[in-house]
């Protein structure tokens, strides 16, 4: 969006100060939220009985390994997907397509917006018909968008390449949305904070951490970007059978006493 407003050279030379000024505005904001949000009732309960939100690793692997596989693989394919959204498409479409670079990062913020938006839908249609039903949806729309997304990217048309990063926005939300409730549901809280931090770093490993040099080693070797598309669908597919996997524990009751994931 600066680069747009500002233009390319003036970006290189001073524009480029300017997010890390705004920066400071987001610490400030983290600072009062930190200080006005009151804990959840489930952390005072176990402060009051002494309790931590964490597990020694070798009890949270042994009692809850299968949870902590699960979170890992629900979310590999959103973070994946949100890798090429937001660090390849836009170099893609740079650097191998020759498209103007401005548009291509207003697109990019545009679909920053849209993935807000839905990520938002996704929260609210997670309480409405259930977590797992919602995350269905969003995977199954990224494994049916993944392949025709590059063909649209491809066009080199500046209004088919946001339709494609908008349409993969639409799945990243509503497969994004509900995973804060999904995964504190699936584990008791003597160990949820240690079992959905495992599971969540896992899952960016095997999806988000390596998704963009394997985008790139795709087009290097084979130099048609829709094989980008079968790997994020493959992805997505295994996100979506784990997932519905899982017998939606919407309304679950996240008290101390809960005894399983």
């Amino acid at each position: 969006m600066l680069t747009a407003t500002l233009g390319k050279q003036a970006m290189i030379e001073w524009g480029w100060r300017i997010p890390f000024l705004l920066s400071i505005l987001l610490i400030v904001v983290g600072i009062v939220i930190r200080r006005t949000v009151e804990e959840s009732p489930v952390f005072k309960a176990m402060q009051r009985r002494h309790k931590e939100s964490s597990a020694p690793l070798k009890e949270l692997m042994r009692n809850h390994s299968r949870e902590i596989l699960r979170t890992a693989l629900i979310f590999m394919a959103n973070n994946a997907a949100g890798y090429i959204l937001i660090a390849f498409i836009i170099s893609y479409g740079t650097n191998t397509l020759k498209m103007p670079s401005e548009q291509l990062l207003l697109i990019g913020t545009l679909a920053a917006v849209s993935w807000f938006i839905f990520t938002l839908l996704g929260g609210i249609l997670g309480d409405k018909i259930g977590r797992v039903r919602c995350f269905q949806i969003g995977y199954t729309l990224m494994v049916l968008w993944a392949v025709p997304m590059w063909f649209l990217i491809d066009s080199k048309n500046l209004l088919l390449f946001f339709i494609s990063a908008v349409g993969l926005t639409i799945a990243l939300g509503l497969s994004y949305g509900p995973q804060a409730a999904l995964y504190a549901e699936l584990f008791p809280a003597k160990v949820r904070y240690s079992g959905v931090s495992i599971g969540y770093a896992l899952g960016a490993i095997f999806g988000g951490a390596f998704a963009p040099m394997i985008a790139q080693w795709i087009i290097g070797t084979y130099g048609e970007s829709w094989r980008v598309g079968v790997y994020i669908g493959g992805l997505a597919l295994i996100s979506l059978i784990t997932v519905s996997t899982i017998k939606d524990p919407q309304g679950v009751d996240l008290n101390v006493s809960d005894a399983g994931g």
